[in-house]
This record gives structure tokens, C-alpha cells and sequence, in this order.
């Protein structure tokens, strides 16, 4: 059962489109190159399988890097601002009711940002496999193939229609990343914005209230803020890794 999932996973399909196109590339057979794919998926699999059975604490406790200068660094660097604003405001707080309730935040805002941090390793990673894929040359493979398909004999088409799924899943696999990657930055603008909003709630709180005049409805309402900003990161970072593994 997990190597069958291993070989769904869109990190090996694109492994092994990959290694399926060079190796039409370098003019093997269509029927061969077809089968260094299935190879390369195969031993991929068995491999991640065998790996993720053994060390499933460490691959969860994993944080890829962020690439420098990228989108997912710059939301990144806005959390962690808005993190800090939040220990700061709490530190600042004099003892007393408000001070405990922004105290038992803290710890949620804390996790929130741990979240925020593995969602944008996450999503460098997914942008270089992007990478890797031309969508521009598999689409001009597509179309020469489904021309060729055509007006093929009947003999040659049944190698044709594997090159032609071939090169398709090398499609399909960069339309998965694209949505999941653009499904990361928006999570990590709107979480980064989130916490920048809670920062300012906060600091307008602590302004218009009183330890002897607590808000309770407001705090509860900055509490649940809270809670959706962090469901959200939770749901996001469950469902990229669902459908990229």
C-alpha cells in the first residue's frame, strides 16, 4: 500500500517523465525510453517507501530551506516581524488579567509561525521543481505527438499513445505544483497579515483598556482571530502535503 502511494506521488511522475524525455531525447526507442520511466518511477518509490517507513518522525519534523529573495521569504520575514511585535507587546504588558489572556496567546502565535516557516520551505521546494519543467517544450510535444497519432499506422500508435502519457504526466504534474504552490503563497500572505492585524488589534487594546476593565469580548474576539489564522496555516500545509507527499 505505500508503494503503490509512493508511485502516485507527483515527485516521482516528474522523475520519471523526466528521465523518460531525455531519454527520448538521445533518440532511444519510444517503447524503451517508456521503460527507463517506469525504472526510474519504480526505484523512486521503493526507495521513498522504505525511507519514510523508517524515519516518518524526522521527514515530519523537516523544514526545507525558503530560497533567498523569493516570494515565500518575503511573507516569511513579515510573520516573524509580526511574531516579534506580539512577544514584545506581551513583555511590555503590566501584570493583571489582559496581560495573562495575551500571555496564553503567546504559545498559539508561536506554533502559527513554526507553521508558517515549514509552508514556505514548502513552497521554494515546490518552485524548483517548477523549475524543471518546461511547459512550453512538453506543450510542443504534446501537439507533435497528437499529430503524429493521426496519421499513424496502426502498428506504431501503440507507442506513440505512451509517449504521448508520457510527456502528458509531465503536464499534469506541473499544473498539481503550480496550484499548490500558488495555494502556499496566499496562505502565507494572508497568515503574515493575519498576525500583522493581531499585532495592531493587541496594541489597541492594551491602549483603551484598564486591568480593572478587561474587554473580555474583545480579547475573545483577538482569540479567535487567532485560532483562524492558525487553523488556516494547519489546513494549507495538510492539504500541499496531501497532494504533493
Amino acid at each position: 500500500m505505500k508503494f503503490a502511494r509512493e508511485l502516485a506521488e507527483p515527485w516521482g511522475l516528474l522523475l520519471a517523465a523526466t528521465s523518460a524525455g531525455v531519454a527520448w531525447a538521445v533518440q532511444l526507442p519510444v517503447v524503451a525510453s517508456v521503460g527507463v520511466g517506469v525504472a526510474v518511477l519504480a526505484a523512486w518509490a521503493g526507495v521513498a517507501a522504505a525511507t519514510r517507513e523508517k524515519e516518518p518522525e524526522r521527514r515530519e519534523a523537516r523544514v526545507l530551506d525558503v530560497a533567498p529573495g523569493s516570494a515565500e521569504e518575503s511573507w516569511l520575514r513579515r510573520a516573524e516581524g509580526a511574531a516579534a511585535g506580539f512577544s514584545s507587546l506581551s513583555e511590555s504588558l503590566d501584570a493583571g488579567p489582559l496581560a495573562d489572556r495575551v500571555a496564553d496567546m503567546e504559545p498559539v502565535v508561536r506554533e502559527t509561525l513554526t507553521t508558517l516557516r515549514r509552508l514556505a520551505g514548502r513552497a521554494s521546494a515546490t518552485g524548483k521543481a517548477l523549475a524543471r519543467v518546461d511547459l512550453d517544450a512538453v506543450t510542443r510535444e504534446r501537439r507533435r505527438l497528437e499529430q503524429s497519432l493521426a496519421s499513424a499506422r496502426e502498428e506504431v500508435r501503440g507507442d506513440l499513445e505512451q509517449a504521448l502519457t508520457a510527456v502528458q504526466a509531465q503536464a499534469d504534474v506541473h499544473a498539481r505544483l503550480s496550484g499548490a504552490r500558488d495555494k502556499l503563497l496566499a496562505q502565507l500572505q494572508s497568515g503574515a497579515l493575519g498576525l500583522d492585524s493581531l499585532v495592531a488589534r493587541v496594541a489597541e487594546l492594551t491602549a483603551a483598556t484598564t486591568d480593572v476593565a478587561v474587554d473580555t469580548g474583545a480579547v475573545r474576539e483577538l482569540s479567535d482571530q487567532l485560532e483562524g489564522i492558525r487553523q488556516g496555516v494547519l489546513e494549507t500545509e495538510q492539504a500541499t502535503r496531501k497532494s504533493l507527499g
